[in-house]
């Protein structure tokens, strides 16, 4: 199993936003598995105060749930928190969900249902794009 990559001295944070309370279980014990730090949120409200509490290196969000959907959050999310990436999954999947999500700043979309196997490959290169976009903030900030 590869393991997903760690970063120094920290453990990378996920906040996942469902409203299936089981998936968001399932999600959370695949990632849990693998050392991540994983919060969950039951709608985009409660995930939208806990990225304003603290950061989050990545939220996976549903589309679909009660009172604001998966897009919407994006939107939202990055104006909280501009350099967390943000994984779409979905079981009402067309072309103009994916752009519209895109469009918003997801990183990703998923179609439901999960391959978990699939979602791991996805948080992997989040995971890498968001050390990456880290370390040149870091080099940006940093006098020569």
């Amino acid at each position: 199993m590869n393991a997903l990559p760690p970063r120094k001295n920290e453990r990378f944070t996920v906040l996942i936003v469902d409203d299936d309370k089981e998936m968001g279980r399932l999600i959370k014990k695949v990632l849990d598995r693998e050392d991540y730090q994983v919060r969950i949120a039951e709608n985009a409200t409660a995930g939208l105060m806990l990225l304003q509490q603290r950061t989050f290196d990545l939220v996976i969000s549903d589309f679909r749930m009660p009172g604001m959907n998966g897009i919407e959050l994006i939107r939202k999310a990055k104006q909280i928190s501009p350099r967390t990436q943000l994984i779409l999954i979905t079981a009402f999947g067309d072309v103009q969900t994916y752009l519209d999500a895109m469009g918003a700043g997801a990183f990703e979309y998923i179609n439901k249902p999960i391959k978990m196997g699939d979602l791991k490959a996805v948080i992997r290169k989040a995971s890498k794009a968001f050390s990456a976009e880290s370390e040149d903030t870091f080099q940006q900030k940093s006098p020569d």
